[in-house]
């Protein structure tokens, strides 16, 4: 089951960032979050697939509004774009990047693109795991 605690953690991270506690898009990411554990069990692929779908949308508009705050820019927003940019900018490392690159955005894009592609609980607890990381990583550094 997805961890709430971990969620919660994630709400707190995100709420009380500096970078994020003015952003007019922090209570849609907060409502995003909430989705995840919205239901107290996805059960099957479409579930899973729900959770996963919402914890990379969270991600996503979080990463944007970071790089935003930061007046940075992107050619085209999308994760593997803001991952590229916190690289430019001294605030992740290559290998973290290429880890949360496979780890994330692969993974993500396979679930979101590949018909019949559903993730199975432990996918979806893995990609909520590294985007817990990858948050971490990116509001520590910031």
């Amino acid at each position: 089951m997805i961890d709430r605690k971990r969620v919660d953690t994630l709400r707190i991270l995100i709420d009380s960032h500096r970078t994020l506690v003015a952003s007019p898009k922090l209570s849609l990411i907060v409502g995003e979050l909430n989705r995840i554990t919205a239901r107290s069990r996805p059960t099957g692929g479409n579930g899973w697939l729900l959770a996963v779908l919402h914890t990379t949308r969270s991600l996503d508009t979080t990463l944007s509004e970071i790089v935003r705050f930061n007046n940075w820019t992107v050619t085209t927003p999308s994760l593997g774009s803001y991952l590229l940019i916190f690289l430019k900018n001294g605030i992740l490392k290559n290998p973290e990047k290429q880890r949360y690159n496979t780890e994330i955005v692969k993974k993500r894009n396979k679930f979101m693109h590949e018909a019949g592609a559903m993730p199975t609980q432990i996918e979806a607890d893995r990609i909520l795991s590294e985007m817990h990381a990858c948050l971490a990583v990116v509001l520590s550094r910031l």
